[in-house]
């Protein structure tokens, strides 16, 4: 039988793992961000980082501030797997996930709806979520967010062709509710020097801001051909990003940038090799 709880992978290296600790600094953050400027905008969608919160803790609060104090039916996490190298799409199928702050139920019905879509594609791998931190780190900002009694569909993505962007986002723009929310989970660029992160993250948040995707991939090209020092990728959550920017043209979202820092903005950093992290909000 299969064990009901996923436990914590990265309590203590991404987060503190004591419960009052961890409630401190999340409701701290999130005291500390600025406030959600439109109150009449229905957020649909967050594009958040996902390094540990002492990196990225103030940029993920900016856009976890914008749907402080909503319901929400279930929270739709994609993020390209760090830890496991499979093909496809890997589903979590345990009851429920567990933080430091609490338990938060998994909606298998949603899950095994997706599986049926594409059942040669999408698979149960909880070994995939077992170590895996780029949608852990997200429930303890949507605990101390949202308003109790949501779900989540936890989504990561592993080695895939093209075209299953496309394929995800027909699925999951047939699942969608009205009350359900995406969270896409990426850093952005990884080992750049301090300068040319600010540089190259500025022009890769204004393309998914203005939804295009066509630019963004010109941006990508572009900016791998120039052979900058260190740069090894301008995102590492592209499938999660892409599939969002998908659903949010079909749904004529629009988008906005929140904020924006680099890992050199931490004071203990140097600026030789740094990761991007940025917070962008999708609405209608």
């Amino acid at each position: 039988m299969n064990e009901p709880t996923r436990h914590p992978a990265v309590a203590e290296s991404f987060y503190p793992s004591d419960p009052q600790e961890l409630d401190r600094q999340v409701t701290g953050l999130l005291a500390d961000a600025p406030p959600k400027p439109h109150s009449d905008r229905q957020v649909k969608a967050l594009v958040v980082p996902h390094a540990g919160y002492t990196f990225s803790g103030n940029i993920a609060a900016h856009a976890y501030k914008q749907i402080e104090h909503t319901s929400c039916r279930t929270a739709i996490l994609l993020g390209n797997a760090h830890a496991y190298l499979f093909e496809g799409i890997a589903l979590d199928n345990h009851e429920n996930w567990q933080s430091p702050l609490g338990s938060v139920e998994v909606n298998l019905d949603k899950a095994e709806r997706f599986r049926l879509a594409e059942p040669s594609l999408v698979h149960y791998l909880n070994i995939a979520h077992h170590s895996d931190h780029v949608l852990e780190v997200q429930i303890p900002f949507l605990q101390r967010s949202l308003a109790p009694g949501f779900s989540i569909l936890p989504v990561l993505f592993g080695e895939n062709p093209k075209n299953i962007v496309r394929k995800t986002a027909d699925i999951l723009d047939s699942l969608l509710e009205t009350e359900d929310l995406i969270i896409a989970s990426s850093d952005l660029s990884h080992f750049p020097s301090y300068q040319d992160a600010n540089d190259i993250d500025r022009q890769s948040m204004d393309y998914i801001a203005a939804l295009d995707v066509r630019g963004l991939e010109r941006h990508v090209r572009a900016t791998m051909q120039k052979n900058i020092p260190h740069e090894d990728a301008l995102f590492c959550g592209p499938d999660g990003l892409n599939v969002l920017l998908e659903i949010a043209i079909r749904n004529n979202w629009k988008a906005e940038i929140l904020s924006y820092c680099n890992s050199g903005d931490a004071t203990w950093q140097d600026r030789e090799a740094v990761v991007g992290y940025g917070a962008i909000m999708f609405y209608c």
